[in-house]
């Protein structure tokens, strides 16, 4: 396989990222559209398009359309064979609302599995550890 799935797949975490910033629960249902999150006990949290947009709609505080949080998706370690891949990758999640503080709100993990489809690299499952958690108090919503 060429550098270039490497560079589409960082492109991915990349575009990932932005997504959450952007509080675009619509483009991150999109993205996972044929994919879906697992919690570390391998415990499904949200499959597909319209089950990951509703469910980050109902859990993530938004001020002004923005959850004003910031993802750092960082060393990622790519390996592909053919048109699948996985990719294990180290997440910081800092946060500033409004009126409000620069905190951490969480460090993780996430080991993804991914697949071309439609002649793109895309998401077909997420396993995301929870390493440590910071003040999530003005992050997520209490469900």
């Amino acid at each position: 396989m060429s550098w270039q799935a490497y560079e589409e797949i960082r492109n991915l975490l990349g575009t990932f990222s932005e997504i959450m910033d952007a509080g675009d629960w619509a483009g991150l249902g999109a993205l996972f559209a044929d994919g879906r999150i697992v919690d570390e006990k391998g415990r499904e949290i949200a499959g597909g398009r319209e089950d990951i947009e509703s469910l980050w709609t109902a859990m993530v505080h938004l001020y002004g359309g923005s959850p004003c949080t910031r993802h750092l998706v960082s060393g990622p370690v790519i390996e592909v064979k053919d048109t699948a891949a996985t990719c294990r990758s180290s997440f910081l999640l800092t946060q500033k609302v409004p009126e409000g503080k620069l905190v951490l709100v969480a460090a993780g993990r996430y080991h993804d599995r991914l697949s071309v489809r439609n002649g793109r690299w895309t998401f077909t499952e997420r396993i995301f550890y929870l390493d440590q958690e910071g003040d999530m108090s003005k992050h997520l919503v209490d469900l």
